[in-house]
């Protein structure tokens, strides 16, 4: 587990809450927010939080490993298999085995880019998978 801190910019509905962090090593090595100062993150508020507090809050590092997986890893795997299944089914029936290990590549890379948004989906949806508020550091407002 993680531990951040951040101070609550406005209450969701569901027992959520958006809070507003500011980058740190993490994030500026990950560079997907480019120019981004702060990141708003959705988490559970089982604290029953105000905006204007400052909380802290925990994620699961798990969670950041099989994102990044399925994000970055899992999109070349299936362009990867894509190639190779073109390349095979040129060889069986004949065609040209470059544009078809291209085609499959291209097929290949597109189903996982839907693979990743299902992720996505499927992920936000999951409460155990969103950070969690665990402690209010200070009243604000």
């Amino acid at each position: 587990m993680k531990i951040e801190e951040g101070t609550i910019i406005s209450i969701k509905e569901k027992g959520t809450a958006e809070i507003k962090v500011g980058r740190h090593s993490d994030c500026i090595a990950c560079g997907a927010c480019e120019g981004a100062e702060n990141i708003v993150v959705t988490a559970v508020d089982p604290l029953g939080v105000k905006v204007g507090q400052h909380v802290k809050f925990e994620f699961r590092d798990v969670n950041i490993v099989i994102g990044a997986f399925i994000c970055f890893v899992m999109p070349l795997l299936v362009c990867a298999a894509g190639a190779f299944a073109g390349h095979f089914l040129a060889l069986a029936q004949g065609f040209d085995t470059v544009q078809t290990a291209v085609i499959g590549g291209i097929i290949g890379f597109l189903i996982g880019a839907v693979g990743v948004k299902l992720f996505d989906r499927s992920l936000s949806k999951a409460e155990n998978s969103k950070p969690k508020i665990i402690e209010i550091c200070s009243g604000g407002n």
